[in-house]
């Protein structure tokens, strides 16, 4: 069953969901860099792109999160909350 909330995340949520989704984009760029470079028969570009590309994707969408979380606040105040659906767990403090 989907439950449906009004959220405000902190800054560390925004920069770490913003650094995940990220990662995942620069998976996919990942998959590109590999076959273009091994069509092209470098495989230091195989290797660069395959660890390389992942990681300045997640340090780009840190940086689209961190720039990009003021107007998250304002907005996220002005409309009381953001509204998310999805699966929820509570975790108890401390973990």
């Amino acid at each position: 069953m989907k439950r449906r909330f009004r959220s405000q995340l902190d800054f560390l949520s925004v920069i770490t969901i913003s650094a995940t989704l990220g990662f995942g984009a620069g998976l996919l760029g990942a998959v590109l860099v590999f076959i273009t470079a091994m069509q092209s028969g470098q495989p230091e570009q195989v290797i660069m792109g395959l660890v390389v590309t992942p990681i300045t994707s997640a340090l780009g969408g840190a940086l689209s999160g961190m720039l990009g979380f003021p107007f998250y606040y304002w907005y996220s105040n002005k409309i009381s909350g953001q509204k998310i659906s999805g699966k929820f767990a509570e975790i108890p403090d401390g973990d």
